[in-house]
């Protein structure tokens, strides 16, 4: 056996040096395919074992064979082009090394049959990997162009839905409150001149104004048939006047500034918040005095009604917000988490939120059942996203509960998406401080008043689209 392989070797030897030239003068690589081959990697050397003969091919043409009587061991080292085959090992192991220097200059490499399978495999995957990261990269080019015109569609969309001011109605002193008619058609304000304005919501025109206040005119709101309107002033009274013509129905003596007031829902029951420290609760109808919540420590700066007429809201120079069983008077619970006075509440009309606007510059919205806090609306980091630079003094809710607007010492309007607590729009045009703010029942056209001595109506109705 040792005899036929060492006859084997120079006969195999000179097979692969005959094949040679002809292998260099193919424009492809030269490939060994060996019978029954199996390979091992091992990093750029692999192993093949040939039972009895090797065979030389190239393109599938026969080239040349290597004879070896037996098994035997080609090694090929990729790039280098050295051929070496040996017998198994043994004491009498031969080894024999195949010269092709001469070929060297013309022949790229000798690869086996798997090697350049797994070479073309890996050149297909290459390609195709490039061809998938240039449409990958034309995908994301088309998508990022499809984004920036959509975000362009949006914008332009945005800027025309953009809150317009409807008009703009000319006081003569600062606005310091307003009020829908609970038909839409008519806009109360009171403010510093000591009157109370009727206004047409259509046209803008003074219906009439109300005289009889010795001070500023801080609150007025209407009761839910419309007919009749409320008034609290810093001359420590609250006026009630037919709304219709204007007439002073009759005065209630208070001791001390009125802030806020408000009828209950079924319009039988006015609240009144007041520099004493305390609420007021007086019979719509007669005048008559009811009774006196007590429990805040400084000032009632504003009084709301849930929409059931259940509760009653209060928020106070004290910090707190303070929730009251209407028919009883007594305390149900004191929400805490404003650091400066709250300056105004509102109930959301679904009521299932109290919102509550701050001098922290803060709004903060809670569960109106438990007292729980949801959120809290306040100045961002984000531009897109800034909220109020300045203390809050007025919220109102739109009919719907979905959007909560809030006027602020920073003269500005914002409007939040009540859910997310999200700004959608900024409204700018007042020149100074919006201290009061008010949705129309229909919730198209929000009023704002404000310090500048204007009272201005916006066309809000984007926000139902």
């Amino acid at each position: 056996m040792r005899k036929r392989l060492l006859v084997g070797w120079p006969l195999a030897a000179a097979l692969m040096i005959a094949a040679l030239p002809a292998l260099a003068q193919q424009d492809d690589v030269p490939i060994l395919r060996p019978k029954n081959q199996t390979t091992k990697p091992a990093g750029a050397i692999l192993l093949v074992t040939c039972d009895l003969a090797c065979n030389w091919t190239l393109d599938g043409e026969a080239r040349g064979s290597i004879e070896t009587g037996g098994s035997a061991k080609a090694k090929v080292e990729l790039g280098q082009h050295v051929v070496v085959a040996t017998t198994p090992d043994g004491a009498d192991k031969v080894e024999k090394e195949l010269d092709i220097e001469a070929a060297k200059q013309t022949l790229v490499r000798i690869e086996l049959a798997p090697v350049r399978d797994a070479r073309l495999k890996a050149d297909q995957e290459a390609r195709d990997k490039a061809a998938q990261d240039v449409q990958e990269a034309r995908d994301r080019a088309d998508q990022q162009a499809r984004d920036k015109a959509a975000q362009e569609a949006r914008d332009k969309a945005a800027q025309e839905a953009q809150p317009q001011q409807v008009r703009t109605l000319q006081d003569l002193d600062y606005v310091r409150s307003v009020a829908f008619s609970p038909d839409g058609r008519t806009l109360a304000s009171g403010g510093e001149d000591h009157t109370i304005k009727l206004w047409e919501a259509a046209s803008g025109q003074v219906l009439r104004t109300l005289q009889g206040h010795g001070d500023t005119v801080f609150t007025v709101a209407f009761s839910p048939d419309g007919r009749t309107l409320a008034s609290g002033s810093y001359d420590h009274t609250i006026k009630l006047w037919d709304s219709s013509d204007g007439q002073l129905l009759r005065t209630l003596q208070v001791t001390s500034h009125v802030w806020s007031v408000a009828f209950s829902p079924d319009g039988r029951t006015l609240a009144s918040g007041s520099a004493k420290n305390n609420i007021k609760l007086w019979d719509a109808a007669g005048g008559q005095l009811l009774r006196t919540l007590l429990g805040h420590t400084s000032w009632v700066l504003s009084v709301a009604f849930s929409p059931d007429g259940r509760t009653l809201a209060s928020g106070s120079d004290d910090k707190t917000i303070r929730l009251w069983d209407a028919s009883s008077g007594q305390l149900l619970r004191t929400l805490q988490g404003h650091s400066k006075c709250v300056y105004s509440v509102a109930f959301s009309p679904d009521g299932r939120t109290l919102a509550s606007g701050s001098m922290d510059n803060t709004i903060k919205l809670w569960d109106a059942a438990s007292g729980q806090l949801l959120r809290t609306l306040l100045k961002s980091d984000d531009s897109s996203a800034q909220g109020h630079l300045e203390w809050i003094e007025s919220v109102a809710f739109s009919p719907d509960s979905h959007t909560l607007a809030s006027g602020g010492y920073d003269n500005t309007i914002k409007l939040w998406d009540a859910a997310s607590g999200q700004l959608l729009r900024t409204l700018q045009g007042h020149s100074y401080v919006v201290d009061s703010v008010a949705f129309s029942p229909d919730g198209h056209t929000l009023a704002s008043g404000s310090w500048d001595k204007t009272i201005k109506l916006w066309n809000v109705s984007y926000i139902y689209k």
